[in-house]
Formats: structure tokens, sequence, C-alpha cells
């Protein structure tokens, strides 16, 4: 049965509750997708074509999927599979992992370290928004943009002291916010 859903246009799309609820599904695993394209050893110029080539897969292959099972598991698998037929396409480029049991076993790493990490990594998150809009970007330039913090001085016109101190004071600040129990 097809549920009507208005656009922002006026117009009516005609959904069903279970295609709606497996792109939800799709849409909330593609940070952890991206990722494992990325642990995997695909370049990054070539990761969002990968993805693609996963989620195509997904939406036509989605009667294949059953519901109550693992989804990021199965999504896993998909990815994993669309990544060896990438360097079996590259014709095993120097420095390309090209190794189905290697790809494997970071597969089954990978989807149990990022739901392991998913918790911290929300805090951080939480902790992150904390802090002023001026040290944000500062630590975004040292970590965000990988400049050391002596560019990062002579950007902003300060002694490299000054910025070391400033961002050895705002991660005192984040490891204070991260260790602490949960509000």
């Amino acid at each position: 049965m097809g549920v009507s859903h208005s656009r922002h246009d006026g117009s009516k799309s005609e959904f069903s509750d279970e295609q709606k609820s497996f792109s939800e599904l799709i849409s909330r695993e593609q940070q952890f997708l991206h990722a494992l394209i990325r642990t995997i050893g695909v370049p990054p110029s070539d990761v969002q074509d990968i993805l693609q080539n996963a989620n195509l897969y997904l939406v036509q292959n989605q009667s294949k999927f059953e519901p109550g099972t693992n989804f990021r598991a199965w999504a896993a698998q998909v990815v994993r599979y669309c990544c060896l037929h990438y360097f079996r396409q590259v014709k095993k480029s120097r420095g390309l992992i090209d190794s189905d049991e290697v790809i494997e076993m970071l597969t089954v790493e990978s989807v149990g370290y990022y739901e392991e990490i998913q918790p911290q990594l929300q805090r951080l998150k939480t902790c992150l928004s904390k802090i002023s809009p001026p040290q944000f970007k500062l630590l975004y330039a040292v970590y965000g943009k990988g400049k050391t913090l002596k560019q990062v001085a002579e950007d902003y016109g300060r002694s490299h002291v000054a910025v070391r101190k400033a961002v050895s004071r705002i991660r005192m600040l984040l490891k204070e916010c991260m260790t602490k129990p949960a509000e």
C-alpha cells in the first residue's frame, strides 16, 4: 500500500512505508560506508563513485535484505564487493589492496569498530559544540586543515608559543568534557 507524501513543489509522490524505511536505513549508514571504503584503501578521489555504486545496488536489491537482520553488515558486504570490483578494474595497481581476504578482514573489523566508537564520536561532537567559535576555528586550523602550529601562528599573527598554549588549553577543556559523566 502506497503512502502519499507531499513534495515542496506541492506535487504528490508515492512511496511505500517499506521503501521509506529502507531509504532511511541507507541514509543512516552513509558515513559508515564512506569510512569503510576509505579503510579498505580506495583513494579519496574514487570513494564517492564506489559509494554511489553500492547505494544503487542496495536500492535495486532491496528485496534481498531481510528486515530484522543487521543492515550495516549487509551493506558492508555490498561495499566490500564494490571495492573488489574497483580493484580488479584498476588492474592491481601498486599500493592498492587486492586481496579478498584482506578486504573481508577490514570489512568485519570496521563494522565492529565503527559501532564501538560511535558513542565516543557523539560525545566529542557534544563537547566541540561547547567551545567558543574562535576556539573551534583554531582547532580546525590545526587538526582539520593539517597545518603546523607554526603555520597557524603565522596565519593568526601570534607567536608559536601562544598558539601552542591556546591549543593545549582547548584540548584540556575537551578532555575534561569527554571524561566527565554524561549529563
